[in-house]
């Protein structure tokens, strides 16, 4: 096994259209649960809570397309595409959790749940980034709170 989790003749060669589909697979079962229970900014606390566990516990899942992605950017077009799609998805999980807090009356009316799941995303993505380069998670816990911050900056007081 290489580090991308297949069989390969060669160590390290670039990770297959199986391999690529089968780590967004893996990853959207782990998150989708998470973020189908997201309803208010507690469970995206919630949330952020469990990616962090994760990521201190070595749970390689929760950052598989991060990985993936840097890898694809210059590849073969129908990989960086599944990628693409993986990364979609997921934001459309985070984002569907932030409507329902915001159609529960948790946050303002005008804020807007595709922006803020790109601004958690992307959080994520590079807080991930920093974690696994300095190995200090502490830098994915400080980008989803700031990230946080700005989603909980459009709740309704009262």
């Amino acid at each position: 096994m290489d580090r991308y989790g297949q069989d390969c003749r060669l160590p390290d060669e670039a990770p297959t259209a199986e391999t690529v589909q089968a780590r967004i697979d893996d990853l959207l079962a782990t998150q989708e649960p998470l973020l189908k229970s997201v309803g208010s900014v507690r469970d995206l606390v919630r949330w952020r809570d469990e990616v962090v566990r994760q990521e201190r516990e070595c749970h390689y899942a929760v950052c598989t397309l991060c990985s993936l992605a840097e890898l694809l950017v210059d590849g073969e077009e129908s990989r960086r595409l599944a990628v693409h799609a993986g990364f979609t998805a997921w934001e459309s999980l985070l984002a569907a959790g932030i409507t329902r807090a915001r159609d529960s009356g948790g946050l303002s009316p005008d804020a807007d749940p595709g922006r803020l799941a790109k601004g958690l995303m992307a959080a994520l993505q590079g807080g991930l980034l920093l974690a696994r380069t300095t190995r200090d998670v502490r830098r994915l816990e400080t980008a989803l709170d700031m990230a946080l911050g700005y989603v909980q900056a459009h709740m309704l007081t009262g």
